[in-house]
């Protein structure tokens, strides 16, 4: 039985995951001395200021691009403590404690079953040497980083603890300064007896902040990203609306983190992609027609947050709110969303209530936010439907003209599939062919 567990640690922004990131990946895998390489998107800190794009998109990224990489565990530890101080050290204290309780559980699972013969009960017995060889186990962790690191360390938060409890692993890239690294690396063993050990990998040339600027512009990069994140990127647009969501405050990105925490445990990857959409397009739609930012972001990205929940739970949540009748299943989940929100996240805006309430039908006389959210959810780029380009354009200068040509196409394929629209929506258009 091993007495040390080894595990490495990769954590970055990953804004995109690109091709730069998958060769460490793959230098690691190729030393062959991990029992886990762990893969962690960073989460929102309130201490860092740069904007980021939101985590459910940048975990998705990573998921995809490490999935032909067998042996690689993806983390959502940073992304699951939006708003919260994370600190390296607190990550190292976290996961040493995490994987040997894990180990120590398995094991004894092990030690403590002993087989019997069909139709009698189980035993169990310890072994009294062997639980002594577990509390012997120790976990060490590896921080695996570039050469920057061995230059900035000292200035992350108690860097005398960090290189006391975990090991750094510095991937060396190409032509980098190897005199300098080393001589880096050997001022940090003196002064704080850091376990540090180098790596090669190929250079590349990628830049993330340069691949973002180039995909605010939706110019495909598919020599720099592999190919599974650049299709989920082209697909759903995730950057065009970057430069809009920045103009959200910290206080308020953090807070929109906490909620698509939140849409995160309710629904799957596919929806939680969805509901970014909505939320970037939503920005997108109220930074052009001069509304709330925020109003919107918030209403975008908890639309659906009832999407998922079992029917008989969504019409129970519906009732509630005395809106929306008769329900169906497919608007139910409006109503039963606009229920939660406002009884497990104390939300109490009327007008984001009601725009959740009518996300699916629309309603007469909607209020702009109705309005936005209701195009955002059909517009979004992740969306297959026909004829989109046409309402995007038309929303890009006229809310109104948008919600005629939407409900216009929404009216056609109810018909195609000889089916009649919900009484709110026959309204709604009833209303809007009077302007």
């Amino acid at each position: 039985m091993a007495n040390k567990i080894k595990i490495a640690i990769y954590g970055g922004s990953f804004d995109p995951f690109h091709n730069g990131h998958k060769k460490v990946l793959e230098g690691l895998l190729k030393l062959n001395k991990f029992d886990q390489i762990i893969v962690m998107p960073l989460g929102l800190a309130p201490h860092k200021d740069k904007y980021m794009t939101p985590s459910g998109y940048r975990y998705e990224m990573t998921r995809l691009g490490i999935k032909d990489l067998p042996g690689l565990t993806l983390s959502d530890y940073e992304i699951n403590r939006p708003g919260q101080y994370s600190y390296t050290v607190d990550t190292i204290d976290y996961y040493k404690q995490k994987i040997y309780n894990e180990y120590i559980n398995e094991e004894l699972k092990k030690l403590t079953k002993l087989r019997v013969p069909r139709g009698k009960k189980t035993k169990y017995r310890t072994d009294a040497v062997s639980l002594k060889n577990l509390q012997n186990v120790k976990v060490k962790i590896y921080l695996v980083y570039g050469s920057d690191a061995l230059d900035t360390i000292e200035n992350w938060y108690e860097p005398e603890e960090i290189m006391k409890k975990a090991g750094l692993l510095i991937c060396r890239r190409g032509s980098e300064e190897i005199k300098h690294m080393n001589e880096r690396a050997n001022y940090l063993r003196a002064k704080y007896q850091a376990h540090i050990d180098f790596f090669d990998i190929e250079e590349t040339d990628i830049s993330s902040t340069e691949l973002r600027e180039k995909l605010k512009l939706d110019k495909k990069q598919k020599n720099k990203i592999p190919p599974a994140v650049c299709q989920y990127i082209n697909n759903n647009k995730i950057y065009v609306f970057n430069d809009e969501m920045a103009q959200l405050n910290r206080e308020q990105l953090i807070q929109l983190a906490v909620y698509e925490k939140e849409v995160r445990k309710n629904v799957s990857r596919s929806r939680l992609t969805h509901s970014l959409n909505v939320m970037q397009y939503a920005v997108h739609l109220a930074t052009i027609h001069n509304f709330d930012l925020m109003k919107a972001a918030v209403t975008g990205i908890l639309h659906d947050i009832a999407k998922s929940m079992k029917i008989e739970k969504q019409y129970r949540f519906a009732k509630k709110t005395g809106k929306l009748k008769p329900l169906n299943k497919n608007i139910a989940h409006g109503p039963a969303g606009a229920w939660y929100i406002h009884r497990y996240l104390g939300i109490t805006d009327r007008d984001i209530l009601d725009a959740l309430i009518f996300h699916t039908t629309s309603r007469q006389k909607m209020t702009k936010l109705d309005q936005i959210i209701y195009l955002a959810d059909k517009i979004e780029y992740g969306r297959p439907f026909a004829n989109l380009d046409i309402i995007r354009e038309a929303a890009e200068e006229d809310l109104n003209l948008a919600m005629k040509i939407c409900l216009k196409e929404v009216r056609l394929s109810l018909r195609q599939r000889s089916k009649k629209g919900h009484p709110v929506t026959l309204a709604a258009t009833k209303y809007l062919d009077t302007y």
